[in-house]
């Protein structure tokens, strides 16, 4: 048997740690740039996350603009409103400041920077002809992993979708990883944000595109938020948190090589109908998309069990695969994050739509069960 062929792609450079904000600006200064565009939210500005940046910032001779403007589902607007933002204040680098919001927001604004028009022109992948600006990611929650990853999500509300922008030349150059920026992470967003990057990780572990490379990724991150997250969340814990953010980033380089699934395909969806938070919207559906995906490779879920910290001993190699579906539950309630998606607003109003849009979704494309209209319709009424 020949080995599969498969490609992995990772082109930021990671600063991990106390004072890599004082590196980053180090670094951009360094490098010549002289004004950056820091994009972010207007919640994130009143918390002082972002004048700890502008603050290194400056210390080192960089001007800052803010751009506090984003939105909890980046729109369309907002990407062409700061690409606008770029011009009208002569910036030459772009720098993110917030959750996968924040990060996805700027890399449209990177894109039109150097290509113009707007948005909506660079919907799929690898649409655009120049490189993007020089792109720095600084998340400040525990989720997403967008700081790393070739794509992202801006929701166009004109079409009541989650259009899906990415390429190669996508990822920020640069990820910035310090512990301060999550130190005060309220604890609901610590939850739904770890969530999304557990999502992420057991998605991409059973993709039917992971490699040896992803799955060692995928596991250990899976490993690293069921060990963390609690600590994190119920006692902000400082390393637990610290971990939660190390294991976002490793989640986020192992699905955007490996693939996701049926879950962020309907979760998507349901984001571009309902506005409803991805990452609560993901632990929602993570469950039921297990389940489905089950039969297709037991080793793996039971992998999966044991990475969360249950002991499979004893139990046949299916009891073992379900206990990651209960741990995950478990994990849920631990959390108190709603059990089913009525709880968040979303009914059955739509639900044929919702199959029917999700099918066409990237995601699901290495989803590692077969699918179907009518039976992604079923796992999403399961999840109701």
């Amino acid at each position: 048997m020949t080995a599969k062929v498969f490609e992995l792609l990772h082109t930021t450079k990671i600063v991990h740690g106390e004072g890599a904000l004082k590196r980053m600006a180090e670094r951009l200064k360094q490098q010549g740039f002289n004004t950056s565009l820091v994009v972010t939210d207007s919640t994130l500005v009143k918390t002082g996350l972002v004048t700890k940046v502008t603050n290194a910032l400056e210390e080192v001779g960089v001007r800052s603009i803010v751009y506090d403007k984003v939105e909890p589902n980046p729109t369309a607007e907002s990407v062409d409103e700061g690409s606008q933002w770029v011009k009208e204040y002569s910036v030459d680098n772009i720098i993110a400041v917030g959750g996968g919001s924040s990060i996805d927001c700027a890399k449209g604004i990177s894109v039109l920077a150097t290509n113009g028009g707007n948005i909506r022109d660079y919907e799929g992948a690898d649409t655009w002809k120049t490189p993007k600006m020089f792109l720095t990611a600084i998340p400040t929650t525990v989720g997403t992993g967008s700081e790393v990853t070739f794509g992202s999500v801006i929701t166009d509300k004109s079409r009541k979708l989650k259009m899906i922008v990415a390429g190669e030349d996508l990822s920020p150059r640069l990820a910035v990883l310090d512990p301060q920026m999550v130190a005060n992470l309220p604890s609901n967003v610590t939850a739904a944000t770890g969530m999304d990057a557990l999502t992420q990780a057991i998605e991409a572990y059973i993709s039917s595109n992971a490699t040896p490379i992803t799955d060692a990724l995928n596991i250990y991150a899976i490993k690293l938020v069921s060990e963390n997250i609690r600590a994190a969340v119920w006692s902000n814990d400082y390393q637990a948190l610290a971990n939660m953010q190390m294991a976002a980033t490793i989640a986020g380089i192992g699905f955007i090589n490996g693939g996701l699934g049926i879950v962020h395909a309907i979760s998507n969806t349901i984001g571009g109908i309902y506005g409803t938070p991805h990452g609560i919207t993901n632990a929602i559906l993570l469950p039921y998309g297990m389940e489905f995906n089950l039969p297709t490779n037991l080793k793996k879920f039971a992998d999966i069990a044991v990475a969360m910290g249950e002991n499979i001993e004893g139990l046949s190699l299916r009891e073992a695969a379900e206990r990651a579906i209960s741990s995950v539950k478990q994990l849920s309630r631990d959390l108190e994050i709603p059990e089913k998606l009525s709880e968040i607003g979303v009914t059955d109003e739509f639900a044929e739509k919702i199959a029917a849009l999700s099918i066409d979704t990237p995601d699901i494309k290495t989803n590692p069960r077969h699918y179907s209209p009518s039976l992604v319709e079923e796992v999403f009424r399961n999840a109701l």
